[in-house]
């Protein structure tokens, strides 16, 4: 079984790819995958403010406020959310 912070992983980072990305197709198991989309759904509404002006610290944070309300995210789903939300608004 795919835990949710594998699945983020997978979903945002191709293997091969420098750049993140979202990647549906890379989680097989519907359930996982819907779950990884709903906390992606999270990660989409974020939009920059005034705390934004320096990107990577801003994403950080962002990330690890939506890790924090989903247990099962560890270092790796935070961190490749983190690199999503800064690439996404780079």
């Amino acid at each position: 079984m795919t835990t949710l912070d594998d699945a983020l992983v997978a979903y945002i980072w191709k293997p091969g790819s420098s750049i993140p990305g979202k990647h549906p197709g890379a989680i097989a198991d519907s359930a996982a995958r819907g779950e990884v989309e709903a906390v992606i759904a999270e990660l989409d509404a974020i939009r920059p403010d005034a705390d934004a002006a320096d990107l990577m610290p801003w994403a950080d944070r962002k990330a690890r406020e939506i890790a924090a309300a989903h247990p099962d995210i560890g270092d790796s789903g935070t961190r490749a959310l983190r690199d999503l939300l800064s690439w996404t608004w780079r």
